[in-house]
């Protein structure tokens, strides 16, 4: 219940927008897809191109091989016609025909051991002396076409040699089809001279040939003449681009499967077979299942490692962060001088924590300073204002002392003879009663010397009775 609770606040502090750990999720969030983008332009640029250029690589080598297949071919046939070529009996043979030679060497079974289906002995001249086809899908030796004499009329190179070193060996499309072809000058068994004529055979590379030359390869193969493949657009593509690369072979991608295109020389060194071998793609299929396997793995192992990092940067830095942002916050809203923050966390956040403690003690100590500054300001305001009440009261005596002052100032009629003044309302008043009315002054009765001595000097001794007073 409690790992579950805590699951539901982490997750639902994860969705608050704005806040520390939506950031760092968002950071983490963007280095995954980063990483993943990385990752799919690296698969998809530098692995999956490897397994395209290694697939290419071995269609390459295929046709490679089908090429050195044939080359094999050849050499087979040729080591098979130099034994026949260099021989006492060949040279009598050719010099005077008997029908025991031929129906002791030239046998059915002389051609299916050997896989031939062509051998012909002619004599210096380019004369035919003996020249059999054998069709070995019937199993019987055939007459020889017209037009296949014609060939051999019409070439005269293949069946006539200069000296005993020379040898015709190659592809050949005669009238009945492509053979591989090897002619060589008929000498004595211990290849002395003269030439005395010349052997030929035949192989012909009919579709039980190349099928053994596909399933030797695991591959399909296709063999077309050059002017069978001009009549089709598809395959003509591929002679030119074959021939534009200046390579005898091209390789290109058909859908599920990669092709490959050989051209072919004949024995006279042109263009003459175009060989189309098609392998499938297991390689590239590989490389593809391999880089999505690698991709999901990944993504899996990403997932968890930023899910792992959230939990840790969670409760090791944004965590602390967060409560100590919280602690600030609550102490700013509460207005609580002595409140303090937890000191928890990582060495970076307790030092932080501990700042904030001492400038929250600073200002704990400042308030109390204030505090302290403004009593003493209240004080003074109420001096400040006793004093500016016992200043206005001054003002108020002043001013009516002042007005006083203002009101005996003057002229002041008085009378010469009792000395009585005159007011403002034309009265006549005792000096004393005026100057009471207005002033503070109050009188008490007396008698200068001056007076004493005119009014009481004859009954009294004025000066003793002044200095008795």
């Amino acid at each position: 219940m409690h790992s579950n609770g805590s699951s539901t606040n982490f997750l639902r502090r994860l969705l608050v927008l704005g806040t520390i750990r939506k950031k760092t999720l968002a950071i983490l969030a963007a280095t995954f897809l980063s990483s993943f983008l990385l990752l799919h332009a690296v698969s998809q640029y530098v692995l999956l191109q490897s397994f395209k250029d290694l697939e290419i690589h071995t269609a390459r080598h295929c046709l490679t091989e089908i090429g050195k297949e044939l080359g094999a071919g050849l050499e087979v046939l040729d080591t098979l016609n130099r034994d026949w070529a260099w021989w006492d009996d060949a040279v009598s043979f050719v010099a005077k025909p008997t029908p025991e030679f031929i129906a002791t060497n030239l046998t059915d079974e002389t051609f299916v051991s050997s896989k031939l289906d062509l051998i012909g002995f002619f004599a210096p001249d380019g004369v035919p002396v003996c020249l059999i086809n054998y069709d070995r899908q019937r199993g019987e030796k055939v007459r020889v076409s017209e037009e296949l004499l014609d060939f051999f009329k019409t070439h005269p190179e293949l069946i006539r040699h200069a000296d005993a070193e020379s040898v015709r060996k190659g592809i050949v499309i005669f009238p009945q089809g492509v053979m591989l072809f090897v002619s060589r000058p008929i000498l004595t068994s211990t290849r002395q001279g003269p030439v005395q004529g010349a052997l030929v055979f035949g192989r012909a590379l009919d579709a039980g040939e190349i099928a053994r030359i596909a399933q030797g390869e695991d591959i399909f193969l296709n063999v077309a003449t050059l002017a069978e493949a001009k009549e089709n657009p598809r395959q003509l593509e591929v002679i030119k681009k074959i021939q534009d690369s200046g390579d005898k072979m091209a390789t290109f991608a058909k859908g599920a499967n990669m092709a490959g295109a050989l051209l072919v020389d004949d024995l006279f060194g042109k263009p003459a077979l175009l060989m189309e071998a098609t392998l499938q793609r297991s390689i590239y299929a590989r490389g593809q299942r391999a880089i999505s396997v690698l991709g999901w793995l990944f993504f899996g192992v990403s997932g968890l490692i930023c899910l792992v990092m959230m939990l840790l940067l969670d409760r090791l830095v944004v965590g602390p962060v967060v409560v100590l942002s919280n602690a600030v916050s609550r102490i700013g809203e509460e207005a609580d001088a002595e409140g303090r923050v937890g000191v928890e966390g990582p060495v970076e956040i307790k030092r932080l924590a501990t700042s904030i403690n001492t400038m929250l003690a600073g200002l704990a100590r400042a308030n109390q300073l204030l505090a302290g500054k403004n009593v003493l300001l209240a004080e003074e305001i109420v001096e400040r204002k006793e004093l500016e009440q016992e200043r206005e009261g001054l003002i108020v005596q002043l001013q009516e002392a002042l007005a006083q002052v203002r009101t005996l100032s003057g002229f002041l009629p008085i009378c010469a003879s009792c000395k009585k003044i005159r007011d403002d309302t034309g009265y006549w008043k005792q000096i004393e009663a005026y100057l009471s009315d207005h002033a503070d002054v109050t009188f008490s009765h007396g008698i200068c010397p001056d007076c004493a001595q005119r009014l009481y000097g004859d009954f009294i001794d004025v000066d003793e009775a002044l200095k008795k007073k």
